[in-house]
């Protein structure tokens, strides 16, 4: 694979840009940044005038449904290449896919398109977030009811042993939930408490066990109350754990987004979609899993009024997420790139530009987003149009 040679644009390194220098990519990794005039050009380098523009680590996204009509659930290579091909668009390098609570054999049927679509090359699919069946009933939010059900080890086993499994959402205190998270943990997945009521002193015990995130934080789950501090409180209180959050200023107001950053730190912030099959479709109506969704004015509702997933895409949420708490890019863009990568063990060689790291860029521009996109340096998308001259081979 011959060399490309990034110029002329701001690029990002550990907390802020470094302007004049060149970005190299070499076999699918980050060789280094180098001054122009440090540089041996060698027969076949491809040069790519970043004109200005950011050359960002690619977001990652470990709570995604689905996009522009696909759903992780179709069980569809088709339908899970479609989905990429959005996401790339919008300058995502990775992402968990997320199934949903259903029955075993949907479960199944999706678990093995994915096997099959992860051996497939330059796609930004980094392994599977099981969120769900094993929920508790009270927090189910939009997941199906009739699907939720107690752990059983001959069933989840095969999940977890597939290889696939980076993340699973779950409720640990419903009978038999301990023994899944001991068992989740031991195959190398990250236990993550969502559409649960743990109290606070159960939930104590589960992020001391070994749970490390919470599932869209504030929407799932009971909030605080001064005699009972709950889910919230105990993971405030555990350094190690990080919280998603969905900054759609629908599914949180902007003032909690403002009030966690505080009391956290951004450092503990995974930025999430959640996005469901109609993000990037607009308003109307659409058919996910067991259930019928109302889109309107980009909130997806069933038809008893709850919020059914997202129509956020990552783009947008940087922008949420500077705009809702004051921050400049370089204060928000972690929390799409290090933060998510570095809570599923994969920074740095995820969500980075270091040497060494895969060559996961996004060269980006702040009016119109995603100007070209790769993966495992694999040109994978590029903008039409003018702006795609900015990035157009020097």
């Amino acid at each position: 694979m011959s060399r490309i040679l990034i110029e002329n644009s701001q690029v990002w390194q550990d907390d802020g840009f470094i302007a004049g220098q060149t970005l190299v990519l070499q076999d699918g990794f980050i060789e280094g940044l180098f001054l122009q005039a440090d540089i041996e050009h060698q027969p076949g380098d491809r040069r790519i005038d970043g004109r200005g523009c950011y050359a960002l680590p690619g977001f990652i996204d470990l709570h995604l449904h689905g996009s522009m009509g696909f759903d992780v659930m179709d069980g569809s290579l088709a339908s899970l290449q479609g989905l990429c091909d959005f996401l790339i668009q919008g300058g995502v390098t990775g992402f968990l896919a997320t199934t949903m609570t259903d029955s075993a054999e949907r479960i199944n049927a999706a678990l093995s398109a994915l096997r099959a679509f992860a051996r497939l090359s330059g796609a930004p699919f980094l392994g599977v977030h099981i969120e769900g069946p094993y929920l508790n009933p009270a927090y189910r939010g939009s997941q199906a009811e009739m699907h939720l059900r107690e752990p059983r080890r001959e069933e989840y086993m095969p999940w977890l042993e597939t290889g696939l499994v980076k993340m699973i959402t779950m409720a640990p205190e419903i009978a038999g939930g301990e023994g899944l998270m001991r068992e989740a943990l031991a195959q190398g997945a990250i236990v993550s408490i969502g559409h649960s009521g743990a109290g606070y002193d159960a939930a104590t015990r589960y992020f001391a066990a070994g749970a490390r995130q919470v599932t869209h934080t504030f929407n799932g789950m009971p909030g605080i109350h001064h005699r009972q501090p709950g889910l919230f409180v105990a993971a405030l209180e555990n350094p190690d754990v990080t919280f998603q959050i969905i900054p759609d200023g629908i599914h949180v107001h902007p003032a909690v987004i403002r009030m966690l950053a505080r009391l956290v730190g951004r450092e503990r912030i995974v930025v999430i979609t959640d996005a469901m099959l109609a993000t990037g479709l607009g308003d109307g109506q659409y058919a996910t899993g067991d259930a019928f969704v109302t889109v309107k004015d980009g909130q997806a509702r069933l038809a008893a009024g709850g919020l059914a997933g997202s129509t956020l895409t990552m783009e947008r949420a940087l922008h949420n997420m500077m705009r809702f708490c004051d921050l400049s890019l370089a204060e928000a863009l972690p929390m799409l790139t290090r933060v998510p990568a570095r809570s599923i063990g994969m920074y740095p060689q995820k969500g980075s530009l270091k040497v060494g790291a895969d060559a996961d860029v996004v060269i980006w521009d702040a009016d119109m987003g995603a100007q070209a996109t790769f993966v495992k340096g694999q040109l994978v998308y590029q903008a039409k149009g003018q702006c795609a001259a900015a990035i157009a081979d020097a």
